[in-house]
């Protein structure tokens, strides 16, 4: 089995080179984000072309956990991980690279970094069979192209109600916002029809109708992806729904996954310290109670203007479920 502690880190796109970190298991599951917000101190590196990038020798089919931000993903894969099982790994720079080359070079070019790039994240430590990826959303670009390279890839998508994503942009305030209007110019270089709109346009709609248009652009490029493969590859889920009921929206995703994590896994994780810190800053608590006081309080700041811009994107992407809900649902 090739060396599962040199983790790709990094992209060198003009070299085709890869950088590899030398790092631990706890230390890639610990991480919220293992971007440039992840602590390498002490690691060493090495660099290695991509051709020369290890891969595993018996490769697992891959799973993903797909998600339009703010719906409780780094939860969801902190509770899926399970040593000795199954690794999650939240948000790893190397495909968020690979989105980008697709954005800047087209997918003929990424498909060359793809399949050689998820081939070695999927490399499991030693005793563990499973290693899940949730990536996070700006690389939703590449859900339809791992489809066609990975056909017996499986795919959960994650996501709020809409109004729950607008909630959480303006809870976050002007940095919220401005997230926002970042995550369209990004999506806006993937071929959304919605892209084409006016500048003159654009610049007149508020925030929170931007943000709007970029959960819709998610759900429909989930939409587009999920018809390109399977229906049997693909399941849905509501953040909510998985946090009112844990135990059995962790035994659904176990199930469709097919990590085999456990009943008493899963139970102990519904009931555990997971659910009362924040998943992305464990040092802060966090929990249901709190998520739903706070987004009351924002839903009565923000006033008839939330409801109203949720009719308004609907009325931009009509084909989009109106209830929000996506097919296969798992809860």
């Amino acid at each position: 089995m090739p060396d599962a502690l040199w983790f790709p880190d990094a992209l060198d796109a003009q070299n085709r080179a890869v950088r590899l970190c030398q790092t631990t298991r706890d230390s890639l599951a610990d991480t919220a984000f293992l971007d440039e917000r992840w602590d390498r101190t002490g690691c060493r590196t090495r660099g290695v072309s991509l051709s020369e990038l290890p891969q595993p020798d018996k490769p697992a089919a891959p799973v993903f956990i797909w998600h339009t931000a703010f719906c409780c993903s780094t939860l969801l894969a902190r509770c899926l991980d399970r040593p000795g099982v199954n690794l999650s790994l939240k948000e790893p720079a190397a495909l968020m690279e690979v989105a980008n080359i697709k954005r800047r070079e087209g997918r003929a070019v990424s498909d060359t970094w793809l399949k050689p790039v998820l081939g070695a994240l999927s490399q499991p430590f030693a005793g563990e069979t499973h290693v899940t990826f949730k990536p996070t959303n700006t690389v939703n670009n590449l859900i339809g192209d791992v489809v066609r390279l990975f056909p017996d890839s499986r795919h959960l998508f994650l996501t709020s109600q809409l109004r729950a994503f607008l909630i959480s942009i303006a809870k976050k305030g002007e940095a919220g916002r401005a997230f926002a209007r970042r995550l369209f110019t990004i999506f806006a270089m993937d071929g959304h029809p919605v892209a084409r709109t006016d500048p003159r346009q654009l610049m007149q709609m508020s925030d929170l109708q931007i943000a709007a248009l970029v959960w819709q652009m998610q759900v429909a490029a989930m939409l587009e992806a999920r018809a390109q493969g399977a229906a049997d590859r693909f399941a849905w889920l509501d953040g909510d729904a998985f946090v009112a009921a844990p135990e059995q929206g962790l035994t659904a995703v176990d199930a469709f996954f097919g990590l085999e994590l456990g009943e008493d896994h899963i139970a102990a994780t519904a009931s555990g310290p997971l659910f009362t810190r924040d998943a992305k800053d464990t040092g802060q608590a966090h929990g249901p109670d709190r998520r739903r006081a706070e987004a009351e309080r924002i839903a009565e700041q923000l006033g008839p203007e939330l409801d109203a811009i949720v009719d308004w994107s609907y009325g931009v992407f009509p084909q989009s479920p109106r209830d929000g809900r996506l097919p296969g649902a798992l809860v």
